[in-house]
């Protein structure tokens, strides 16, 4: 009777060890989902990328061709990047004055080079004239949309009543 108390108290230490191993690895999973949710607010400027309000470097396209040109910067190592592409695809579809251009670090390192780029996602927001208007890293889709809407704002007080971009076609 003694020999059985013992082997079932062993048993049952280790099947609390287990469970208390699943339950930390499960919070572990958790940290990784609250840092996603919690990111910071706003893009955040990392001391890199072009000047504010100069003459963007000549890039993989044509500025002219959009009222607005938003570039960005990814990797294929970046798992951010890839979250967040079909995100901004949808954003550049709900603007009719809005073009949204990929620069892939693999196939344009020389881009990120003119661009002083070093982080993924980067972002660079572009104006017809190839002046650069905004720029930072965004790690969501909503620092994405609040650094456009910083940049429509500007554009329209700039533009008083020319309407630079027009409302979104779709809701995102």
């Amino acid at each position: 009777m003694n020999g059985t108390a013992w082997i079932l108290s062993y048993v049952l230490l280790w099947a609390t060890v287990l469970v208390l191993g699943f339950t930390v690895v499960a919070l572990l999973r958790q940290i990784g989902v609250l840092h996603t949710r919690i990111a910071p607010m706003g893009v955040h400027f990392a001391g890199e990328g072009p000047e504010l309000d100069a003459p963007a470097p000549v890039g993989p396209v044509d500025y002219a061709d959009s009222p607005f040109t938003l570039l960005a910067f990814t990797s294929p190592t970046c798992e951010i990047c890839e979250r967040l592409k079909p995100s901004l695809e949808r954003l550049g579809r709900g603007y009719d004055d809005l073009s949204v251009r990929f620069v892939d670090h693999d196939a344009e390192a020389d881009t990120f080079s003119r661009f002083r780029v070093r982080s993924t996602p980067y972002l660079v927001a572009i104006d017809a004239e190839g002046m650069v208007r905004s720029r930072g890293v965004a790690n969501t889709l909503d620092q994405a949309e609040e650094m456009l809407a910083e940049v429509l704002a500007t554009a329209a007080g700039a533009d008083a009543g020319t309407g630079a971009l027009a409302e979104p076609v779709v809701q995102l």
